[in-house]
């Protein structure tokens, strides 16, 4: 993956996940003070963010008055979530997230990831549903297909890490001996 393509992606998800009225607000006062164009000052603020450490940058005018460690501090631990709809069901980002929304009582803002696959879809909400509304969620249907929700391990993503890293050792060891030792039939 580029450097481009990672800017890309995590970019798509703040927009996706992010109202970001506030940091419109503060790229149109700098813009406008500097006498820069917003595709400049964003550049540049790319750059800042890049440096080693980042800057945290703060108005003189009280326009954004918490820090990013206070912003962190009040994040909730997400957890994620198996729904069994994906495109296949015809489900898109806005109808789960307005059945989340409509049958959970989350906020529309505490649903991150939401990664529709062709027969499932990973989202992340809020560590401590309660139990009866997870057991109703299960229930739910979009699109005529259960959202069967399941919590997903957190070591799920640890187990599929090692079973590709056994995988590559595998491939190399089958790469470095004989086809003939191997006893592979020649295709004609």
């Amino acid at each position: 993956m580029t450097k481009e393509d990672r800017i890309m992606q995590c970019l798509r998800r703040i927009i996706e996940t992010q109202t970001l009225h506030e940091e419109r607000q503060i790229v149109r006062h700098i813009a406008a003070e500097l006498k820069l164009e917003l595709l400049d000052c964003a550049a540049a603020l790319l750059h800042i963010q890049q440096l080693e450490g980042g800057m945290q940058i703060i108005p003189e005018r009280g326009m954004l008055e918490r820090s990013i460690s206070e912003t962190v501090s009040v994040m909730p631990k997400m957890v994620r979530y198996r729904l069994a709809v994906g495109h296949k069901h015809g489900a898109s980002k806005e109808v789960i997230k307005d059945v989340l929304v409509d049958e959970s009582g989350v906020e529309r803002k505490m649903i991150r990831l939401v990664d529709i696959r062709n027969e499932f879809t990973i989202v992340e909400l809020p560590e401590g549903m309660p139990e009866d509304i997870f057991q109703h969620l299960k229930t739910i249907e979009v699109q005529r297909q259960k959202l069967d929700i399941k919590r997903l391990s957190a070591n799920s993503n640890k187990k599929r890490a090692s079973n590709a890293r056994r995988r590559k050792k595998r491939m190399s060891r089958l790469e470095s001996k004989d086809p003939k030792s191997l006893n592979c039939k020649e295709i004609a």
